[in-house]
C-alpha cells in the first residue's frame, strides 16, 4: 500500500493556495539534506509530473536537529500505524508536528 506524507503551512486560516499544502507519495521522496543549522529540505519528484526541478518542502527545527528529522521521515515513510496510508508530517494550521523539534514548514512546488 502506497503511503503519503502531508504538509500544511497556510498564510492565514485554512490552506487556500497551491504552495500552502501538499501531499506526496512516499515513493516520490528523492532525498533530504540540511538547508541550514535549523532547517532540512526534503526533495520530492514534482507533483506536476515533470522531471525538474524537484518540489522542496523545508522543515524548520531545533538547531542541529537534522538527524532527528531524517529519522522521523524514515519512521513516517515506514509507518505501520493501523495501516493508515496518510501520515501528517507538519500541519501548521492545527499545530501538529509528528517529528520532534519541527516547528514549521514551507513548500516550493513547480505547479
Amino acid at each position: 500500500m502506497e503511503r503519503y506524507l502531508y504538509f500544511s503551512n497556510p498564510n492565514s486560516g485554512a490552506p487556500d493556495q497551491t504552495q500552502e499544502t501538499a501531499m506526496y507519495a512516499t515513493s516520490s521522496l528523492l532525498g533530504a539534506a540540511p538547508a541550514s543549522a535549523t532547517s532540512t529540505s526534503l526533495h520530492f519528484a514534482p507533483r506536476d509530473g515533470g522531471t525538474s526541478p524537484a518540489d522542496i518542502v523545508t522543515l524548520t527545527h531545533t538547531s542541529g536537529g537534522h538527524k532527528v528529522v531524517f529519522d522521523g521521515i524514515a519512521s513516517l515513510v515506514n509507518a505501520e500505524k493501523s495501516n493508515k496510508p496518510f501520515q501528517v508530517v507538519a500541519d501548521v494550521e492545527n499545530s501538529i508536528f509528528n517529528i520532534s523539534g519541527v516547528t514549521a514548514c514551507s513548500i516550493a512546488s513547480t505547479d
